[in-house]
Formats: structure tokens, sequence, C-alpha cells
């Protein structure tokens, strides 16, 4: 049955790109043609120049581009639940970037103006750019190599050596990377910081894996001078719920695992 609704899940997100480009395609096409019926048949009334329709087709090139950027991320948020984060985060940074690429090429068509001539003549103006949007570019292309290469993903536990913290990785994004740490701290780290090794990440074991027991156990915690019983509810990343009558205990992994808590797991035999 859980197979069926993930199947069905899949074929529901497939659907749904095929509608998204169908009508991308209707939207694109719709621009251009009632961009150029504007020109040829009411602009020379309006009084409107040739300068004047490339301004309004610049306009409609970088709406249309973020339209598309948005449509496509709203669909990969609908996508099930069973395709990996890290997988999704991927999809949506290079179709932006891809994207935003093509959207470029556009407007040096629209305009007229030639790579070449971008490279011979604004050799000046490339390198005043160049230096002003560097740290964007290199957070950008370190984000790619986080997504492609970097041996931890999102939902991955990892540990910041320079903050002697651990965390979980919850989003990479184009220009920095956000961690949850363990005491509820949120990092935001630039990807050139992770990338150049100014800030350091080691990937280990979830910490729900080491734990000695799993949902739907019997256990005793004994906490100082507090003992609690129950059945082990629910296990995060960060928390262990257990069920004691009608109360529910949470308590954090950490302190299991360091021995703050203590844990006596009861077996099934003795428990029936």
């Amino acid at each position: 049955m859980q197979d069926q609704k993930i199947t069905s899940s899949k074929k529901s997100t497939q659907a749904e790109f095929k509608a998204l480009v169908i009508k991308l395609v209707i939207l694109i096409a719709t621009v251009r043609i009632s961009i150029a019926l504007f020109e040829d048949f009411f602009a020379p009334n309006l009084g409107l120049r040739h300068n004047h329709i490339l301004i309004g087709e610049t306009m409609a090139t970088i709406v249309v581009s973020f339209i598309v950027i948005t449509s496509i991320r709203g669909v990969l948020k609908r996508a099930p639940t069973k395709i990996p984060a890290h997988l999704i985060a991927s999809i949506s940074f290079f179709s932006i970037i891809i994207i935003s690429l093509i959207a470029s090429l556009i407007l040096l068509y629209i305009w007229g103006v030639s790579p070449q001539t971008i490279l011979v003549g604004g050799g000046v103006a490339a390198i005043v750019v160049g230096l002003g949007v560097s740290t964007i570019v290199g957070n950008i292309l370190s984000g790619a190599l986080m997504l492609t290469t970097f041996p931890a993903k999102i939902g991955d536990s990892i540990y910041i050596v320079n903050d002697n913290v651990h965390g979980t990785i919850e989003e990479i994004s184009a220009l920095y990377t956000k961690i949850n740490t363990a005491d509820g701290t949120e990092y935001i780290v630039p990807n050139s910081a992770i990338i150049q090794g100014n800030v350091r990440l080691i990937k280990e074991e979830p910490l729900r894996t080491l734990l000695p027991y799993v949902e739907g156990d019997k256990i005793e915690l004994s906490n100082g001078s507090e003992k609690f019983s129950g059945v082990v509810t629910k296990i995060t990343s960060r928390f262990t719920t257990i069920l004691d009558s009608d109360k529910e205990i949470i308590v954090a992994n950490r302190s299991i695992l360091e021995g703050t808590s203590i844990i006596i797991k009861k077996s099934k035999t003795a428990s029936t």
C-alpha cells in the first residue's frame, strides 16, 4: 500500500512537471508574439521607439525568468518526501543557474551585444564588476561544489570543529549553508568558508542511530532523583519522547549518550 502511494506521488510530480513545461512554453510564446505584434501595429501610433521596445523585452525576460524559477521551486516543494532533500536542493540550485544563464544570453541577443564585444571591449569593466561580485560568485561556485562533491548532504549530522558543536545540515542554498545545532542554535555559514576550510565540518553518525533503543521499546529512565518508565513513542535527531502513563517525557539524546540520563531497556519477555 505504501509503495503504491509513493509511486502515485512520483507520477503526480512528473505530471506536474509536464504541465509546467507546457504552461511555460505557452507563456513564453505568448509574450514573444505579443511584443512583436505590439511593436509592429501599436508602437508607431504611440510614438514609441525601438529602444522602448527593447526595455519592454528586457523587463519581460526578467519577469518570465522569475516565474519559471518560482514555478520549478514550487513543484519541487510539493515533491514526495521519499525524494532526498539534497537531490531536491541540487535540482533547484542548478535550475536557477541554468535559467539565469539562458536569460542573460537572451538579453545579450535582444540588445545586439555579442560575447566577443564584451570580452574585447569590456575588459576593464569586467575587472571592476568582477572584484565587486567575487564574493557572491565564490559562494555560488562553492554551493555547487557542496551539492555535487561535498561528502555531507542535507539531513546529515555534522561536527563543527571551529566551535566544538554538533548539528544537522538543514539547507544548502546558492550562497550559504544552514546548520541547526544540538542546542537549538541556527548557524548560517557562507559556502566559500566551508570549501576553503575556514569553517571545518566533519560528518558523523546521527545521534539517533547511536541510542540503545528504538521506537516502541519499553524503557526506564533515571535522571538523578527522578525515575520514569514508559514506551518510546518518537525519536528525532535531538530528542526522545517517552510516554509514561498519561505524561510525555522529552529527553535530549545527547544527555543519554553522555550518561547524564541512565536508560534501562526492558526486554519484551519481561514486560509480557
